[in-house]
């Protein structure tokens, strides 16, 4: 039988095109959304864009205010401790799981890996970083090391938490210290999988999960 294609509805294409946005902080949080903007530059009419604000709003990346109208979601500090609590306890637990099936053949990559976003990171010297790639980069590093643990449900839900924390990550990741630090502290991370030793691993992620959270809270709302 021949392959069948499946062709995305408007309403997919409109949600992978503004959810596109948002992550990459084209459109910043708690900026309005012009509904009628987005049907014209994407060539549609008004309902696969409101389709694709409804699935994005599950999804806490937008929300509708009533007479307002909809949004991007804007973190607060409340707000990002709750997420950030989530985070962590995801990233220590997948962390933890994945390293008995962690191999001494698989370390070089996650060398490489560390290797080649401390490249990227210098590559930037005396100009403006490009914070996505960077951001990019430090998650590849640690979602090799997570799926060594066969548990797709954790990893989506720490993808979705990621995602909801987007604009300030990439906050976080634009501070001096972990500019700094991140390097070493994957290393770390690194030799306590090398030494299969979970205390030390777990102390080395908690440690490297505390770096810069003081220039991130810094940067949110109060309230």
């Amino acid at each position: 039988m021949p392959n069948i294609i499946k062709v995305p509805t408007l309403g997919e294409l409109a949600y992978e095109s503004i959810k596109a946005q948002i992550l990459s902080c084209r459109i910043l949080p708690g900026e309005k959304i012009n509904i009628d903007q987005y049907s014209a530059e994407l060539g549609v009419s008004t309902t696969p864009v409101r389709e694709a604000l409804s699935k994005l709003q599950k999804e806490g990346l937008v929300q509708y205010v009533p007479r307002m109208g909809w949004k991007i979601s804007k973190i607060s500090k409340q707000e990002f401790r709750k997420l950030q609590e989530v985070k962590s306890l995801l990233e220590i637990t997948l962390a933890e799981r994945a390293l008995p099936f962690i191999k001494s053949s698989d370390i070089p990559q996650l060398t490489a890996l560390n290797n080649q976003m401390k490249d990227l990171a210098n590559s930037f010297a005396g100009g403006k970083p490009d914070l996505e790639k960077l951001l990019e980069a430090n998650d590849l590093f640690h979602m090799y090391i997570f799926r060594f643990y066969n548990n797709d449900i954790m990893i989506e839900i720490l993808q979705q938490t990621w995602n909801n924390l987007r604009y300030a990550r990439l906050i976080w990741i634009s501070s001096q210290e972990f500019f700094d630090k991140f390097y070493d502290e994957h290393n770390a991370i690194i030799d306590a999988i090398k030494n299969k030793d979970r205390d030390e691993l777990r102390s080395a992620v908690e440690k490297h999960l505390h770096c810069g959270l003081g220039y991130m809270e810094e940067c949110l709302e109060d309230k």
